[in-house]
């Protein structure tokens, strides 16, 4: 054999294993070259990303709660951002599973054009998230609180406010707003979804669900504490004191302080537009309508005050000293009334005359325009 032609293992006892004795530093022998022709040790291929409808938005659930429970305490403003944007991609995916269970067609945005073929290739437009909250109502039956489909509304619109203009909002009530939203879905999965799953991940959700439990217990402990700290201001300031329509905390006073409507808990303020805290809170709030129909006989949602005249006034809001009532409260003085009568003239406004009292149940433009016509 010739010398060109000898393996190259043999090239190893060719160099020096040591360096000259005159060299300062050893030179470290060179690797072993494997012989020409020997078999490689196949790699170990790849994971594939695999993730089931479920399994899918159970991870954006455990990412929730990372961000709201493992790090500093309250979370941090990236936190919270991340804490909405996974949290809603959760509902959304959950949600769409349940629905799937149902029948496959109602995730299409036109359930008219479903194939199977284009969903096993998920190639097809699906419906919006309330879409899905709507079908499940409608069509599957999906029993949800009067509150639930308002909530994830405003997680979503939070969420593309995130994603694609960017978010200026207060930290405390994205905590709180996430607690409900997280309850919401937490008793969603257990009663509505986990039945309908196959046995072993049936399983492997309830065993996931109990982490859950026991995480929510302690982001709600912090809410909760927070709401125990604010308890004696609230508690002088229960008559004035309703629901805030940013953080859904019982911490919203409207007393006319100078400061204007301000929230306890998330310190939301309308100083500059009282008009607006009156407004947000019959319409978010209470859910009442923007455009009442007063031909029909409908009910003002928010209307003139007959002691300031500021068109703060909401006839049936509900305050933390009589839950199981309603208080016209004024967002802009302060002021609660009890006999409280209709405008005759048809104009929406009321008056602050007692039923009995013999007086012109008139407010003034409506009195006005009575008597200039003639």
């Amino acid at each position: 054999m010739s010398d060109s032609e000898q393996p190259e293992q043999d090239c190893e006892r060719l160099a020096p294993t040591t360096a000259p004795e005159s060299s300062a530093e050893q030179t470290p022998a060179p690797a072993s070259v494997p012989a020409q022709g020997a078999k490689k040790e196949p790699r170990s291929p790849r994971p594939d990303v695999s993730y089931t409808p479920v399994s899918n938005g159970m991870d954006y659930l455990v990412s929730v709660f990372q961000h709201l429970t493992e790090g500093a305490t309250p979370p941090s403003a990236r936190n919270l951002k991340y804490t909405v944007l996974h949290l809603q991609a959760a509902t959304e995916v959950l949600l769409k599973a349940r629905l799937v269970q149902e029948h496959f067609s109602l995730i299409f945005a036109n359930p008219t054009e479903a194939k199977h073929a284009s969903l096993e290739k998920g190639n097809f437009q699906s419906c919006g998230t309330l879409d899905a909250f709507d079908r499940l109502a409608n069509i599957a039956r999906v029993e949800f609180d009067k509150d639930d489909r308002k909530r994830i509304k405003e997680l979503g619109d939070h969420r593309n406010a995130l994603q694609h203009y960017g978010l200026t909002h207060n930290a405390y009530a994205i905590e709180s707003r996430a607690v409900k939203v997280l309850d919401l879905l937490i008793t969603f999965i257990h009663r509505h979804l986990i039945p309908g799953l196959a046995p072993a991940e049936a399983q492997g959700v309830e065993a996931t669900m109990d982490s859950f439990r026991l995480q929510l217990k302690g982001v709600e402990t912090l809410v909760k504490e927070r709401m125990n700290n604010l308890r004696g201001d609230l508690d002088k300031a229960a008559a004035v004191t309703v629901k805030c329509p940013d953080c859904e905390q019982w911490a919203l006073v409207a007393d006319g302080r100078d400061a204007g409507p301000t929230c306890l808990f998330c310190h939301q303020t309308w100083g500059d537009d009282r008009r607006s805290a009156a407004a947000n809170y019959a319409w978010i709030v209470l859910g009442l309508e923007d455009i009442p129909s007063f031909a029909h006989g409908d009910e003002v949602p928010v209307t003139d005050c007959p002691e300031c005249g500021q068109c703060a006034l909401v006839t049936l809001a509900v305050t933390a000293d009589r839950k199981a009532d309603t208080t016209p409260l004024c967002f802009a003085c302060g002021e609660t009334f009890n006999d409280l009568i209709d405008c005759e003239g048809g104009c929406g406004s009321v008056l602050n005359i007692a039923p009995d009292e013999d007086a012109i149940h008139l407010c003034s433009h409506c009195l006005s325009v009575r008597y200039d016509r003639f």
